[in-house]
Order: C-alpha cells, then sequence, then structure tokens
C-alpha cells in the first residue's frame, strides 16, 4: 500500500519497511522506516573507519620486496 502526498512526488510507503506499522510521520514515511526501526536499524550499521594512512618514502631509501613464506630467523 502506498499514499502520494502529490500528483508531482514519488509514491511513499504507508508502512514500516521492517515491521510493516503503519507509518504516522511525515519524517517516518520519508525515511521508510518508523522511528523504533530506525534507531535499531542505526545501531546494526557499524560506523566507517578511515583507511590506514600510508608513510611517504624517504628519498634514498630502498624497499625490499617480500617474498612469500620467506624462512626468517623466527620461523626456524
Amino acid at each position: 500500500m502506498t499514499r502520494t502526498l502529490s500528483p508531482d512526488s514519488p509514491p511513499q510507503p504507508a508502512r514500516c519497511a521492517a515491521c510493516k506499522r503503519l507509518l504516522r510521520s511525515r519524517a517516518s514515511r520519508a525515511r521508510g522506516f518508523g522511528p523504533y526501526c530506525a534507531r535499531a536499524l542505526r545501531r546494526r550499521i557499524a560506523p566507517r573507519t578511515p583507511p590506514p594512512a600510508v608513510d611517504p618514502p624517504i628519498p634514498g631509501q630502498t624497499e625490499l620486496p617480500l617474498q612469500p613464506h620467506q624462512p626468517s630467523l623466527w620461523s626456524l
């Protein structure tokens, strides 16, 4: 079941997408979720962490390529 607010606006859900209860407020209708389900959904989504910073190379420094399964003193 969908409702339209005006002929120009797209249809918006009249029920919560999670629990199927009727949505009463305009904000809930625009969001598609009721206040309780929206709050629960925000808790489930983990905050994004920024990628680790990459150190710029130092002039004159050589970088050795890593070899897979290369034995070292600690692996003996």
